[in-house]
């Protein structure tokens, strides 16, 4: 799942370029310190190198060791490359890996762009911290022949820490739109169906919050239910507080983690889905629910207020727990008078695979024709 952005962006682009994927990953306890393992999927090479770290922490094996580890891991990757000589870097995530693309465009005079997911830079996360990693961080971003980040208010948010470069671009995540379809809905039940689908982590989804909301709605009305689908470190946690609430198996259920078709099944057969997050980089889940046809009641994070309109949902403030309980009960309402095509459709035209290939490649031009330029 970390990796699914980046997967689907490659095979978007491989359509147009040839790509090569090269991932390091550390695997605790690994029975040897580097392990290499070369795949073909969907078209593009994959090269993963696994590395090994402790199992817990120990002493004498400092974070410049483990440090150590994953560089020379990259390096034992781009070995493998053999006679692929890339044209260009894109690079996933920061910091590290933006180091690795510095380091190669030093050694090599090969461009490289950086792709920011990270929700990191939003003020209410609070984790991009440190001198260190920042000053690094803004070396990176300025050296880099461009910026893409997957919604307008993350690059935003890059801009704010001061990490500066001239080409910043904003290109969505993909979305599989023969995955995600509307399937037959749930107008013949008697109970509107909600969703929430996330990665049950509290300070950024705001589970507990909605838990509230949900509460709150059932003294009013008990014509619904909200399936939280997912799994992740706050999961008991979220269903300790339904059931203190006195709504758990009542009107919030916990499925648990659904992948494949059973997701896409919990999805697309709801009523509407919601987003209850105090940030997001992106919100993939609320492009995927419209890709279904399915309204969404949304906080203004992330793609959302660049996505979501009358005709699709309805977008609240974060942090507004008041706007979000009138928004989840006008919802209830209004939920089964939406156009489900009409919602697929213009989600198509924007989030599909061509063209989030078209928009990256682009941008591979424009680089290489810069670079083509200089070397005249």
């Amino acid at each position: 799942m970390p990796g699914l952005f980046v997967q689907r962006q490659a095979e978007a682009v491989s359509v147009f370029c040839e790509v090569v994927v090269l991932y390091a990953h550390p695997v605790p306890g690994a029975s040897n310190k580097f392990e290499i393992d070369i795949s073909l999927e969907q078209n593009i090479h994959v090269i993963r190198v696994y590395y090994k770290v402790p199992e817990k922490e120990i002493p004498g094996f400092t974070q410049i060791q483990k440090h150590y580890r994953f560089f020379r891991a990259y390096i034992l990757g781009f070995r493998m490359l053999r006679k692929f000589r890339p044209d260009l870097l894109h690079i996933h995530i920061l910091t590290r890996h933006g180091i690795i693309g510095w380091g190669y465009k030093l050694l090599t005079k090969t461009p490289y762009l950086v792709s920011e997911h990270w929700s990191r830079y939003f003020r209410e996360n609070g984790s991009y911290k440190g001198f260190f990693r920042k000053f690094l961080t803004r070396l990176v971003i300025k050296n880099s022949s461009a910026v893409i980040a997957v919604s307008g208010q993350l690059k935003e948010a890059m801009q704010n820490h001061g990490l500066d470069n001239d080409h910043y671009y904003v290109v969505p995540n993909v979305v599989d739109f023969d995955y995600f379809k509307p399937g037959e809905g749930s107008t013949t039940t008697m109970k509107k169906q909600i969703v929430h689908v996330s990665c049950f982590e509290n300070k950024s989804k705001n589970i507990s919050g909605f838990l509230k909301i949900l509460k709150e709605l059932s003294v009013r009305r008990r014509d619904f239910e909200c399936r939280f689908i997912g799994e992740g470190p706050g999961l008991e946690k979220m269903k300790s507080i339904a059931e203190d609430l006195g709504i758990k198996d009542v009107i919030a259920f916990f499925p648990g983690l659904k992948e494949g078709n059973d997701l896409m099944q919990f999805m697309s057969k709801a009523d509407f889905l919601v987003l209850s997050s105090h940030y997001e980089t992106f919100g993939t889940v609320v492009v995927e629910s419209l890709a279904c046809g399915v309204p969404v009641v949304a906080t203004n994070v992330g793609i959302v207020p660049e996505i979501v309109n009358d005709s699709n949902g309805m977008i609240v403030p974060a942090d507004d727990p008041e706007a979000m309980l009138r928004a989840v009960d006008e919802m209830l309402d209004r939920c089964r008078s939406y156009d489900k095509m009409m919602i697929r459709e213009q989600t198509i035209r924007r989030f599909n695979s061509e063209t989030v290939g078209k928009q990256i490649v682009e941008i591979y031009q424009r680089i290489l024709e810069e670079a083509g330029n200089k070397t005249k």
